[in-house]
């Protein structure tokens, strides 16, 4: 079956791809941003015509506002560009105080298939765009150079939604093992003086790598690849590099970079594209100033398979060196070291990466086969042992699982952590794993801080760490501190659902109720269909019902109900029992619901006992806490904080309690 046919239009040796949004000269992909393309694009199809720069900015920009400052900086990126192998020909007409007019000759063109890359490998310099003056601009646009445009937050839609992704055909290990040899053979064979970057670059997204050509796959490379390079990246101190979730967002052709650039308010953006053919892979890269869109840096690589596994260490590396970092001794360390030299072992990490961050009880089970199918392959690969402790950390909390795995998790989660500390001491991973471990289950509070801040030296910028700290952080009555690190979490991270809806907890426990209640709903707004959307609806409840708004809180409980798939019929029952006797026949009907399940030990006790220290049952509540104590299910900040206890706080059996938790000395 023929391939669809992809439009073009020709201009002299240039060639606009228009389903890529790409300006190739003589087949070779130029830095320009897919916005100044867009805009070369929409005055060739009205060629000959002038266009209002009204009218081109809707062309370019159909969705935003923005300022003139950016069409007039792609007018002159694209007149810079054509004019280098244009030989003197002129193509873009200014029309004082009325717009522009393209004059050159174009016409279109169709083909059904993407041309072969050749096989040798090459390298081209990298091409570095000098900011320009407003004087520059001024000489033949009369405009003033493009201001920055502010930071703004992400959107509702909710980048998880796409999270389904990271390469799952073992075919594609091949794929990725093919950028190895060749850009090895660069890095270290051919090694050119990197160019300095007249802008200062602190913060970087790296978006997912986009295809040339669309194949069933291609969407899985692309992600994997530029995880890749952000798994490396991240360990660095000098730079902050936003992660994985955060940018999978963008991981298509139509998104506009300032826009995401801004959204993720980072300095800089790397823009990547692939292309195959057979074994070979070409890969382009460009480094986008977010302040303007001007290219700062711009490189491609022709790659022969060979090793499977250096392709991120290679890309990482120079990217390093162009941005040029001064890397500390350990720096150096994080970014040469190898994680595996086994293909089907790295297979199988990325495998486990997609289900763990589902975050469901399944797809935390899934992510633990992963994991220990990699650490098979590979038993000295001390990522995969810390990415295991971390999904058995996570799985000790989840009363949906078999018990049996549930008793054996946390044991399982240490020794995984510990093993991986043997392999690899600047694991910032196994350290945030063996902490979580120390302080949900050893309750060694000095311990489990100890190992926090040592992930967070290895990795300042890693958001889960900074998550885990806050949470630590409330559990021991730091809740100032607590504050100030989930935000920096959710400035790492934006995106989160899980770290948002943390921070509506923190302001719970701050009494902050107002401002829990605008976050939890700005959080389940950015994705409700989030797998762990129940719990910000059944904290959103609680709050309500402190704020005396119970009305309010029953829909909230109903819909959490709803989202764990609880039968149907309940709900009309739960609503007759609210409107006999309130808040506490809601509570006495669910638990006379919920029996069979509480017989069965399947219910979270320490759950049951603020709804029994709601109800006001104090005994009842007091067996229930005794209970998550010997399971380990007890969180010391909602102990300490919540006011659901707050009827137990005076009986002496509650300060018992917190000295048994290490928290009263």
């Amino acid at each position: 079956m023929s391939n669809p046919a992809k439009q073009f239009y020709e201009l002299g040796p240039f060639r606009i791809d228009v389903a890529n949004r790409l300006l190739l000269r003589d087949g070779e992909p130029l830095p320009l941003t897919p916005k100044a393309v867009d805009t070369l694009l929409a005055l060739v199809q009205h060629s000959g015509q002038v266009l209002k720069k009204e009218e081109l900015m809707k062309l370019v920009w159909p969705d935003s506002v923005v300022e003139e400052g950016n069409l007039t900086q792609n007018i002159y990126l694209l007149r810079k560009t054509l004019s280098e192998g244009a030989n003197g020909q002129n193509y873009i007409e200014t029309i004082p105080r009325r717009g522009y007019r393209f004059v050159g000759a174009a016409h279109e063109a169709r083909e059904e298939a993407v041309a072969p890359l050749r096989a040798e490998q090459t390298e081209v310099p990298a091409v570095i765009e000098e900011e320009k003056t407003n004087e520059a601009l001024i000489e033949s646009e009369s405009a003033s150079a493009p201001n920055p445009m502010a930071p703004r937050r992400p959107g509702a839609n909710s980048a998880l939604r796409h999270f389904r992704i990271l390469l799952r055909l073992p075919a594609l290990a091949a794929v990725a093992i093919a950028i190895i040899a060749g850009l090895s053979y660069l890095l270290f064979f051919s090694r050119p003086k990197p160019p300095e970057l007249k802008a200062t670059i602190e913060s970087i997204a790296v978006l997912p790598f986009k295809p040339l050509s669309a194949e069933s796959d291609s969407e899985n490379l692309g992600v994997g690849l530029a995880d890749a390079v952000i798994t490396r990246l991240s360990n660095l101190r000098q730079i902050i590099v936003r992660p994985t979730s955060a940018v999978l967002k963008y991981n298509n052709l139509n998104h506009d970079l300032l826009t995401a650039g801004h959204e993720l308010n980072v300095d800089a953006l790397l823009d990547s594209r692939f292309q195959r053919a057979g074994k070979n892979l070409r890969v382009t890269v460009q480094l986008v100033s977010v302040r303007d869109g001007t290219p700062l840096w711009a490189d491609k690589f022709d790659v022969a398979g060979a090793d499977p596994l250096a392709a991120q260490d290679a890309i990482a590396e120079r990217i390093t060196r162009t941005l040029a970092l001064k890397l500390s001794s350990e720096g150096q360390k994080l970014l040469s070291k190898r994680l595996t030299t086994n293909a089907e072992a790295y297979q199988a990490y990325l495998n486990g990466s997609d289900a763990w961050k589902r975050r469901s009880t399944p797809a935390i089970e899934e992510a633990i086969q992963y994991y220990e199918q990699a650490i098979r392959r590979d038993p000295e690969y001390a990522q995969a042992h810390a990415a295991l402790a971390k999904a058995y950390a996570l799985l000790g909390f989840r009363y949906d699982t078999q018990e049996s795995k549930q008793s054996e998790a946390f044991p399982k989660a240490k020794a995984a952590a510990v093993r991986a500390l043997q392999l690899n001491e600047l694991a910032p991973e196994a350290h945030t794993a063996l902490a979580i471990v120390k302080q949900r289950y050893d309750w060694d509070w000095t311990g489990a801080e100890s190992e926090f801040k040592r992930a967070l030296e290895l990795n300042p910028d890693d958001a889960h760490a900074r998550e885990m700290y806050a949470l630590y952080l409330a559990a021991v009555g730091r809740l100032k501190e607590a504050k100030t690190e989930i935000n920096r979490a959710l400035e790492l991270d934006s995106l989160s659902f899980q770290i948002n809806r943390d921070l509506g907890e923190i302001l719970y426990f701050a009494r902050a109720y107002e401002q829990a209640i605008e976050q939890l709903r700005r959080t389940l707004k950015m994705n409700a269909d989030d797998p762990q959307a129940f719990g910000a609806h059944r904290l959103l409840g609680w709050i309500y019902l402190h704020r005396g708004l119970p009305d309010q809180a029953l829909e909230e409980f109903i819909e959490a109900l709803r989202l764990q798939r609880a039968d149907s019929t309940w709900f009309p029952t739960l609503r007759q029992a609210y409107a006999a006797e309130g808040m506490r026949g809601y509570w006495r009907k669910w638990l006379e619901l919920h029996q069979p399940r509480i017989q069965r030990g399947r219910l979270n006790p320490f759950y049951m006992a603020q709804i029994y220290a709601f109800l006001g049952e104090t005994e009842q509540a007091f067996a229930y806490l005794g209970k998550a104590y010997e399971d380990r299910s007890v969180r010391p900040a909602v102990l300490q904080f919540n006011p659901n206890f707050d009827r137990l706080r005076d009986d002496p059996k509650y300060e018992a309690l917190r000295r048994r938790l290490a928290l009263t000395p």
